[in-house]
């Protein structure tokens, strides 16, 4: 237990998301081992632990003196059993593969101790699901960060039916220790917050696949519109502040008979564009053409937006990107 009151903790993946959260249990001054089986993939990951530390004291989210202090608490190792030997916490963030996902929690469940917790940053396979295949099943629960993990505050909390009450409180308190917002979500597909990102999804790809609209007039509704009041306003506070009434008049009945409905991302341009050898970013084209668009500039702009909102809801210094 470090002086933060948090567990020794073990990362699992040294890709995108471990890295980031990694980063993010440091900072909440938990003492962190971040594994991976190549030794090179941990140098690089470092690297960008360090560049993300940076990032964030830039912004003034992290006082840049606290760096070394910072990253001394983060230690990489291509030894799974020592990685997870002393962990009281251990969480993987490799390839979204049931499979893969289980055979890395079962052999670090073989070198933890018997009351070491295990999670899964998972957004897409079931707690229920993954504990299938540990020995100790009650002991798992997993915990879903969003990327950017060091920026976005919420984490969603899921347990599987075998789930132990007292392992998804202590994950929930790890999480608030650390500085997250954790939210409990029934282990159904998606969850909470994929489910509402594939049901936006959903009806804006319908809609375009109708010719009704453009992805970037959907995009520009999102962004300028429809997300501009969400932090101060959910759905079922903008449900009673409208009227319920409302909510059942003729209108909304009409809007939620018109709503898509189609069971298969295939039947829109989701699947036509994948058909075509587009898969967004990665190719070169999907909805956009990120030919033209950089993508590692919208990325950057991505982080900086969040940060100005991470500074907004914190009451701090908030200035408009140049």
């Amino acid at each position: 237990m470090s002086d933060s009151g948090l567990p020794r903790s073990a990362v699992l993946g040294a890709g995108t998301m471990g890295a980031q959260i990694a980063l993010s249990l440091a900072l909440g001054g938990a003492e962190v081992t971040l594994w991976a089986r190549r030794a090179a993939s941990l140098t690089d990951a470092l690297q960008r632990i360090s560049d993300a530390f940076d990032f964030l004291a830039a912004q003034g989210l992290a006082r840049a003196d606290d760096k070394d202090n910072v990253l001394s608490r983060i230690s990489a190792s291509d030894d799974l059993a020592e990685a997870v030997g002393s962990a009281g916490f251990v969480i993987e963030a490799v390839a979204e593969a049931l499979e893969v996902k289980q055979h890395l929690l079962k052999r670090a469940e073989e070198s933890a101790a018997a009351d070491t917790i295990l999670s899964s940053t998972t957004s897409a396979l079931g707690a229920g699901d993954i504990q299938s295949a540990l020995e100790r099943p009650s002991r798992f629960c997993i915990a879903h960060y969003a990327q950017p993990a060091h920026l976005v505050a919420l984490v969603e909390v899921v347990p599987g039916k075998d789930t132990d009450p007292a392992t998804t409180e202590a994950v929930t308190a790890l999480l608030s220790n650390s500085g997250k917002t954790p939210v409990l979500c029934p282990d159904i597909p998606g969850f909470l917050w994929a489910r509402i990102q594939h049901a936006v999804l959903r009806e804006f790809a319908s809609l375009v696949g109708r010719g009704l609209v453009t992805p970037e007039a959907c995009d520009t509704i999102l962004k300028q519109g429809y997300a501009a009041r969400l932090p101060a306003m959910g759905a079922f506070e903008h449900a009673d502040l409208a009227g319920l009434d409302l909510m059942n008049s003729a209108a909304a009945k009409a809007v939620w008979a018109d709503l898509s409905n189609v069971t298969d991302p295939g039947e829109t341009p989701v699947g036509q564009l994948f058909a075509e050898g587009h898969t967004g970013m990665r190719s070169g084209r999907g909805f956009y053409d990120w030919t033209a668009r950089d993508p590692d500039v919208f990325k950057a702009n991505r982080d900086a937006e969040i940060v100005r909102r991470v500074k907004i809801m914190a009451g701090g210094d908030v200035r408009m990107p140049s």
